[in-house]
């Protein structure tokens, strides 16, 4: 096969115009007309010329059909895990209507494409090889699903921050990934990773509350699995003899590895009932001190009654989170509570009293200068800004 297929120039040329457009058209407006019309045709008619560049060649993948069972494995103990996980971090309602019309409409503008899309990917990896041609690919395919106008235009360093962490990084990788499957597994192995993931989030009712965060460390550790297991089995097929057969669970043996680091990722990431605070400030000196953790009890609406005064609390005040001492308890309007707070490093209480809604949790233990590297990146991202922390002043 040669490395460069003249004819690819053809997939390369429309989808870098089909990305200029989906960049400078007005969503608000328009969004209904790209989603519904445009995208599923652009994609038909890419699938159409990817098929006459394919007309000649037939795939033939090594052990395809274990590669294919991996990754059906770990996309399916993803799922289980993903939805387990809504027993701590709690469900909330889809945002994708469930009607008749409403599936027929979520399956033809999310689902359908996909099936175009990674067979045009699929094209452009095996007629063009090399790690030129592949970058070029990761790069084309990850601008299709990032909004780079947003980008530009936003103002706030958290916004671009958290968008780039939750989509930008997680796309990436995903594309490197089905880039790697394209050429490893072919274009059904694509799909196996694909389409699960698309009809649960388009069929199901209820979905697991997840924040960027969530987004972020899964967007990134999905594929990197998916890849160590396939890698794994690929590299198995260079070293056995042509007729031996692998074993389909061999990908499997890090499984016992995986789950601790995935436990790990939860607890920090305040999945569970109890999660881990790095201290950003001395006002609660000698208790704790900047770079300490504490862990911290997350308090339900029921659980806050039974705050008593010199409880040490979590809460948010504007965008900070602050951990203080609770000094005083007065009853406020409707038998809701107001708590004065104050650090224990400060002279005076804290100008602003606490609401119970701002309480997120109670302090229960302190691990003494583990947080340092959390809060030197912080740091670094927020070029050293200081944290709003009152000081009764």
């Amino acid at each position: 096969m040669r490395k460069f297929e003249s004819k690819t120039i053809i997939l390369y040329l429309l989808i870098i115009l089909y990305i200029l457009f989906i960049n400078t058209v007005d969503y608000k407006s328009y969004n209904n007309i790209v989603n519904i019309i445009i995208n599923p045709i652009f994609w038909f008619l890419l699938f159409l010329i990817a098929h006459w560049i394919n007309h000649s060649i037939k795939e033939r993948i090594k052990f395809q059909t274990t590669k294919i069972q991996t990754i059906f494995i770990t996309i399916t103990i993803y799922l289980i895990l993903y939805f387990l996980l809504g027993l701590f971090l709690g469900y909330s309602k889809s945002i994708y209507t469930h009607s008749i019309l409403g599936m027929v409409k979520n399956i033809w503008i999310y689902l359908v494409p996909i099936f175009f899309i990674e067979y045009v990917r699929k094209t452009l990896v095996n007629h063009n090889i090399g790690i030129f041609y592949d970058i070029i690919t990761v790069i084309l395919f990850s601008l299709i699903s990032i909004n780079i106008y947003s980008i530009i235009n936003s103002t706030s360093y958290s916004i671009i921050f958290k968008y780039i962490s939750s989509v930008v990084i997680p796309t990436i990788t995903t594309n490197i990934l089905l880039v790697y499957l394209s050429r490893t597994c072919g274009y059904y192995g694509i799909l196996f990773y694909r389409v699960p993931q698309i009809l649960v989030n388009i069929t199901l009712p209820i979905l697991p509350s997840t924040n960027w965060y969530f987004h972020s460390i899964f967007g990134i550790l999905l594929p990197l699995i998916t890849f160590i297991f396939i890698k794994n089995i690929h590299n198995k097929i260079e070293l056995v003899e042509p007729r031996r057969i692998i074993r389909k669970n061999s990908s499997l043996k890090l499984i016992p590895i995986l789950i601790p680091i995935l436990f790990i990722i939860c607890f920090i990431t305040g999945v569970f009932k109890y999660k881990p605070i790095a201290i950003l400030s001395n006002s609660m000196h000698p208790i704790f001190n900047r770079g300490d953790v504490v862990i911290i009890q997350k308090l339900e609406k029921n659980d806050l009654r039974k705050i008593k005064k010199y409880d040490i609390i979590e809460y948010m005040l504007d965008n900070d989170i602050i951990t203080h001492r609770v000094i005083h308890i007065e009853k406020h309007n409707n038998n809701n509570k107001l708590y004065t707070t104050m650090g224990d490093n400060n002279n005076a209480p804290d100008i602003k009293k606490v609401k119970e809604e701002q309480i997120l949790g109670k302090v229960i233990f302190t691990i003494p200068k583990i947080g340092y590297p959390s809060i030197w990146l912080r740091d670094f991202l927020t070029k050293n800004k200081k944290p709003n922390v009152e000081t009764g002043k």
